[in-house]
């Protein structure tokens, strides 16, 4: 009687924090596609600058397509290893949003990480497949592949997007969670402390 009277307190508690999970996701998903299509858009229209300043000498706006991967890696490569790249990005994606959905609602700082990695990997991942990388005929030279438009060559770096700006962050989210803010964390501190203790009791019985 008790665990049917738990059911559904603890499906309605998943509900809500899965809920949230996929509001952040489509609003992280929303910026991403906006200023993709606002920079390409803006600096293809006629007499448009080449780029835009955002703190001059360290950060400009442009727009600029990407065939390949960060960096522009594998963009001259065969279209074996791109549609590779495609699925096996596709099967990471699935492995993310399957993991977080699985997760305990209490491990917020690995999961916000999780939704932060997918929302930056999909964002990408639509230019990829709607620009067909993988063809080398679809390539026209213009608007024909990811589309980036943060400069930040002068910090060594390439142009990027706010998909692989998602994509760091929440890569930095978890490495700390997993260190620190998590109950199965390496070092867990604050209130993640406590859960590691409850989890290690748990273990022991």
């Amino acid at each position: 009687m008790s665990n049917n009277g738990q059911k559904p307190k603890m499906k309605g508690l998943m509900k809500g924090s899965c809920l949230w999970g996929i509001l952040l996701f489509l609003v992280l998903l929303f910026i991403d596609q906006t200023t993709k299509l606002a920079a390409d858009i803006y600096f293809n229209m006629p007499n448009a600058p080449k780029s835009l300043p955002v703190i001059p000498n360290l950060i400009s706006l442009t727009i600029s397509y990407n065939r390949g991967i960060a960096f522009g890696v594998a963009a001259d490569s065969s279209t074996a290893l791109k549609l590779g790249i495609i699925i096996g990005t596709g099967v990471m994606m699935v492995g993310i949003a399957v993991l977080y959905f699985m997760m305990d609602k209490r491990r917020s700082v690995i999961r916000t990480a999780l939704v932060m990695i997918f929302s930056g990997g999909v964002g990408n991942l639509i230019d990829r497949l709607y620009y067909r990388v993988w063809d080398a005929a679809s390539a026209t030279g213009g608007a024909d592949g990811v589309r980036d438009m943060v400069d930040l060559s002068k910090f060594g770096l390439a142009v990027c997007n706010f998909a692989d700006f998602f994509i760091v962050i929440g890569a930095i989210v978890l490495i700390l969670g997993v260190i620190f803010f998590d109950k199965y964390a390496v070092i867990p501190v604050g209130k993640y402390k406590e859960m590691s203790k409850e989890e290690e009791e748990k273990g022991k019985k």
